[in-house]
Order: structure tokens, then C-alpha cells, then sequence
């Protein structure tokens, strides 16, 4: 599977460049990062202990998973659903454009599904004549411009502002421009509110799927979902393997930690636990519920030194509070996860020569990791790609020879402080006398968008040896 990922440094410069983008990132920048620190210091209990809690049932799962995915089809089938399992997009697709035919559906209300963006989902819906209504405002956002994807989990269209919204839905709706954001809402409510009524097929994703009870958990703030998974006839639920928890207790315990982490909020608006078909008496609910279990590189996973990475709960933090992701934003990554997850997932997922750059889309700050709700190493993940890149040659060459030459010299400390005086000497020497570098000699590429801070006072080397001296006497 070959994306876009190839080219992070190239539309990474381009989001750069795009002014009306900046501003609206700048905007957007601090919204998460506050609202969550503004819940986990309200939060009446201790927070690090709940973070190891969610941990523990993750890991729980993940040590097990195949006898909990036994267990949640037993229990899910016993309850009216059926289960299947998809090995990758190419299948999903199928499996989906399949069901849609033998109940006659031509329209399909989707709440949000990441699993159905790597699978290209509504292309195939679309090709077999079943049209796809995306009813999570911003991936509806997204899909009447132009199908442009999610460039965040949470929020897809996080990118745009309010003017440029109201621009598409004047287009899109054929209806006098708004700016005020409830007129806008109630707009698109009032557009969306047929295609619920009229839709044969409802598509989700799912939070987590409860194993003991065989349910589907899900978790928005719209309600949409909700009406995506009650009024059609219909209901597809697409999720990952590794969505897995056991118990109902379980999921209370991570759901005290996905939407604080997410979007600090205390709870998300509307949680929704689904279980099985309409039963006799119900008002309500799907005839036919399939719930699709996808693999999709995540099998290959469990037991890896990459298994950590299946924890995931999707709650967006640590693109939130990626220094790199607040500033180019998430079309930049090239596929369906940006920031710190996506750099981890897209090479895993595409295969690492897909996505060379993205393991280096990262200062290794480790603020994705301090606030991952279940504690993902994610800076040692992007660390350990890094070392696959390199012992499978995908490194550039220049690079490689020039990170042999300093291990060589760094393991000879006196021609190690020797080249440091050098190297000192010659930034010093581009600085003429400024505090910063316009063009860096040797490497032009470090200054090609920045100047570079000359050297200032005296070397590591320099002050250890002063202290040393200081202390003898």
C-alpha cells in the first residue's frame, strides 16, 4: 500500500507557505491543550492512577485478544449480530458494498469511522451506486468540499475557519451565507435531518466493543451517531480488531479518560452502548446489525516491540499537543492519522518505505507522551522506526555516512574536542560577528527556510573542565 505519506517534507513546506492555514491554526492551537489540563485538574481523584488503570485494561486485552474477540462474536451473535472479520480496505469495501446490495440500500448515513477512511470506503459505496452522507459535522464539512480528508481525528475540519465554512455551505446548500456558528449548525441540521430519514444503511465506527455483553460502544458529541445507529434498518459497524474490552467496568474506566483527554470534557455528550438487533417491543433500533472486525495490519502487531501502539484509544491528545502537528496541521502526514499516532501507524500500517519521512516528524519532546491517557511510549516507537529505517538502508546516503563518521569520531574524545573547537570556530566564522547564521556553508538546506544561532559562549567540553578545575581547588 503506497500513500502520500511518501511526501510529509514536501506538503509540509506547502502548509507552511499557506498563510490562511497558519492563521487558522493559531487560532485552533491552545483549544485542546487547555481543555484538557483544565480537566485533569479538576478531576475529584488521581489521575496518573487512573492513566495506569487504562493501561492495565489494555494491555489486559492485548495479551489475550483472541480469545476476547471469541468471546465478544459469541455474545454479539447470541444478541442478533452478525460478526465478520475483514483482513484489510480492499475487503472491507466488499464486505460492505455487499450488504448494502442484498438489502437494497442506495443511501448510507455514516458516523464517523476511521477504519472506513483507510478503506476508501465511500468511493466503493459510490461506484455500486449507494450514496454515502457523512453526518459528523466536520467530516460533513469535508466531504461537500470536494471530499477533502480529515485532517484531524476529533475535529476533521479543525484546518478551516468559520468564513471558509460558511462559504461551502452556501454553495453546497444553495441557501443565503452565514457566518453566526448556531444558524450554521441548525443549517446543516436541517439538511442532514432528511438523509437520516431516508437512509436503508447506517455505518459506524466503533469506541470499544464490550466483550462480556457483546455490545458496540460508541462515543460522540453530536448525536448523530445516534441516529445513524437507530433509524436505519440497517446498521455496519467497522472497527479494529484491537477495540476490545472486557467488561462494562472497563469501559467506565476508560471512558473517564478518553474524553478529558480528548477534548476535556468530564463525559462526552452522548454515549451510546449497543447490543444486539430491535427486539419485539423495541421502538427503535437496526433489524440487521453486522459488525465488521478489521485487521488491517494490526494482527501483526500483537507481540511485536510495537504492540504498545494497539492501546490507542483515538482520544487525539497527542496530536494536540504535538509541536510539529500545530504547525503544519494534519494533511501534512498524508493518510488517515497525523501527528505522533500517525507517524507511529503509517509506517506500520503502509509499510515503512511508504512513509520514510514521518518517523522524523517528531522533536522527540515527548509531550504526546506525557499525555497519552494509556501511557504510550510514542517518542521510543518513532525511536525503534528510526532504527528499522536504518538497518534496512531506507536512510539517504549522505546521512548514513555522515552519522557513521560522528559515532567514529564521538568514541575519541580528544579528536572529538578537537573537531568541536573547529566546528565552533567555523559557525563563528559564518556568523560574521551577528548572532545568527544566514547560510549555512557546508549544510545551505538548515538555513533555507530559517537562520541558524551561532555559537554562544564557551563549549560543554570548556565549562566541564572549569568546574573540575573550580572544584580542585
Amino acid at each position: 500500500m503506497r500513500s502520500q505519506a511518501m511526501y510529509f517534507k514536501v506538503r509540509a513546506g506547502d502548509k507552511l507557505a499557506d498563510r490562511l492555514l497558519q492563521q487558522n491554526l493559531a487560532k485552533a492551537r491552545s483549544k485542546f491543550v487547555d481543555a484538557r489540563a483544565a480537566a485533569v485538574a479538576a478531576y475529584d481523584g488521581d489521575f496518573e492512577a487512573l492513566r495506569s488503570a487504562g493501561q492495565g485494561i489494555r494491555d489486559r486485552v492485548l495479551e489475550n485478544l483472541d480469545l476476547w474477540l471469541e468471546t465478544f462474536e459469541e455474545r454479539a451473535r447470541a444478541r442478533g449480530a452478525e460478526v465478520l472479520y475483514a483482513r484489510d480496505g480492499e475487503e472491507i469495501c466488499r464486505l460492505v458494498t455487499g450488504i448494502a446490495q442484498r438489502h437494497g440500500v442506495t443511501k448510507a448515513v455514516k458516523s464517523k469511522s476511521m477504519l472506513s477512511e483507510e478503506a476508501g470506503l465511500n468511493a466503493a459505496l459510490t461506484a455500486v451506486g449507494v450514496q454515502p452522507v457523512e453526518t459528523d459535522l466536520g467530516e460533513y464539512i469535508q466531504q461537500i468540499d470536494d471530499n477533502e480528508p480529515p485532517s484531524h481525528i476529533l475535529a476533521p475540519a479543525f484546518h478551516k475557519s468559520r468564513e471558509q465554512v460558511a462559504d461551502l455551505f452556501a454553495r453546497a446548500h444553495g441557501k443565503p451565507r452565514k457566518t453566526d456558528i448556531p444558524e450554521m449548525t441548525r443549517e446543516a441540521r436541517e439538511v442532514l435531518r432528511e438523509h437520516f430519514l431516508s437512509a436503508g444503511m447506517g455505518i459506524s465506527g466503533g469506541n470499544f466493543l464490550i466483550a462480556e455483553t457483546g455490545s458496540v460502544a460508541l462515543v460522540t458529541n453530536e448525536g448523530n451517531g445516534r441516529m445513524v445507529t437507530t433509524l436505519p434498518d440497517v446498521h455496519v459497524v467497522i472497527t479494529g480488531i484491537e477495540k476490545i474490552v472486557p467488561r462494562l467496568e472497563d469501559l467506565a474506566t476508560l471512558m473517564r479518560l478518553l474524553p478529558r483527554s480528548g477534548t476535556g470534557q468530564d463525559i462526552s455528550n452522548y454515549v451510546s452502548v449497543l447490543t444486539g438487533v430491535k427486539g419485539e417491543g423495541d421502538r427503535d433500533g437496526p433489524s440487521h446489525l453486522y459488525v465488521i472486525l478489521v485487521d488491517n495490519g494490526r494482527a501483526s502487531l500483537v507481540g511485536s516491540e510495537f504492540q504498545d501502539m494497539l492501546r490507542c484509544i483515538r482520544c487525539g491528545a497527542c496530536m494536540n499537543h504535538c509541536p510539529v502537528y500545530q504547525t503544519v496541521g494534519g494533511h501534512a502526514y498524508g493518510w488517515v492519522y497525523p501527528g505522533p499516532m500517525g507517524a507511529v501507524l503509517t509506517p506500520l500500517f503502509t509499510g515503512l518505505g511508504n512513509a520514510l519521512d514521518l518517523p522524523h516528524a517528531a522533536t522527540l519532546c515527548n509531550q504526546c507522551g506525557v499525555v497519552c491517557p494509556v501511557r504510550i511510549p510514542l517518542p521510543e516507537l518513532l525511536r525503534r522506526l528510526r532504527q528499522r529505517q536504518v538497518e534496512a538502508g531506507l536512510r539517504p546516503r549522505g546521512e548514513r555516512i555522515g552519522m557513521r563518521a560522528w559515532a567514529w569520531l564521538a568514541r575519541r574524545p580528544r579528536l572529538y574536542r578537537l573537531a568541536t573547537r573547529l566546528v565552533v570556530r567555523y559557525l563563528n566564522w559564518l556568523a560574521e560577528g551577528a548572532d545568527r547564521i544566514r547560510v549555512m556553508g557546508v549544510a545551505p538546506e538548515w538555513t533555507a527556510e530559517r537562520d541558524f544561532p551561532a555559537p554562544q559562549g564557551r563549549t560543554f567540553h570548556e565549562l566541564y573542565a572549569q568546574r573540575r578545575r573550580t572544584g580542585e581547588e
